[in-house]
């Protein structure tokens, strides 16, 4: 014959009270996590979206240059500017304040401002190096990332490089 019982040991009991308080604790700390990372994350693939549409239209005014000046009308290219020799004009991108900013610039030398295009990106690194050939730009490399500072030390997120040719839609 067997021996029901109707209730639980003292034991048991204990158990089950010491394990709830710990379970809930580490739940806490997930959700906690959870829900902090979400909304960064978000802004990051934001970002990085308006990142990757300004290479796209960076792309395109490369495929299609006729070639990457040093200088003109004042403008002189470096790690902040970009002047890129189209068949209709001059154009030229500019980092400055956590934005990219396209121009194209009038036969006066001036920016035209009704043509111009803004992406703001204030997280994101964007290097760019032109590649000489004999003494001729024939490519442009971009390295870009978006930088976030993440319990008081900073984190590169969607690190990417690119290489862009010189007149590449004009060759083929």
């Amino acid at each position: 014959m067997m021996n029901r019982r109707k209730g639980y040991l003292l034991v048991e009991m204990l158990v089950v009270i010491m394990t709830v308080p710990i379970v809930s604790f580490v739940l806490a700390g997930l959700f906690s996590t959870i829900i902090s990372d979400v909304p960064r994350t978000s802004r990051v693939l934001e970002e990085n979206i308006v990142l990757l549409d300004m290479l796209q239209q960076m792309q395109k005014d490369i495929d299609r240059a006729q070639g990457l000046p040093e200088s003109h009308a004042g403008y002189i290219a470096g790690d902040k500017l970009l002047l890129i020799k189209l068949a209709d004009g001059m154009v030229f991108y500019e980092l400055k304040d956590g934005k990219v900013r396209r121009c194209e610039l009038t036969d006066e030398g001036e920016p035209d401002s009704e043509n111009a295009g803004v992406w703001p990106v204030p997280n994101a690194r964007i290097n760019w190096r032109i590649r000489r050939e004999n003494g001729k730009a024939s490519a442009v490399e971009v390295d870009t990332y978006i930088e976030y500072k993440l319990r008081g030390r900073c984190e590169k997120k969607m690190a990417n490089s690119h290489l862009y040719f010189v007149g590449l839609f004009e060759k083929l």
